[in-house]
């Protein structure tokens, strides 16, 4: 999933959530593949992002590796080393970075359920 600001999106993209106005109601369905009238009518409508599935735009800044970000999270987790919830939490936080990481890259093995 990627929030993207709505100058970006283009025709062919698809939603990861849906959209709604300030009052809850639904602007769009979650999976609804973006056309450029849709776009449009979102642009008239002040919606300012979107969360498109997958990866689609490249919103620049520092790309890092899978593993650089790992490092990185065992890191800031090192202070809390030998805590039984905090490495709980750093599993999870892992878990939940790999599946981020699968997900942007397409590499859908199809196990564990993950889309």
């Amino acid at each position: 999933m990627q929030k993207v600001p709505i100058e970006l999106v283009k025709p062919g993209m698809v939603l990861a959530r849906p959209i709604t106005n300030d009052a809850g109601m639904a602007l769009c369905a979650e999976d609804t593949v973006l056309s450029e009238n849709t776009i449009e009518r979102l642009i008239r409508m002040n919606v300012s992002h979107v969360t498109l599935k997958g990866h689609p735009v490249d919103l620049g800044g520092e790309t890092k590796t899978r593993e650089q970000k790992i490092e990185e999270l065992r890191k800031r987790f090192s202070r809390v080393q030998g805590d039984p919830l905090m490495q709980k939490l750093l599993t999870a936080a892992q878990s939940a970075l790999m599946d981020l990481e699968t997900e942007r890259n397409g590499d859908d093995t199809g196990e564990g359920g993950h889309p």
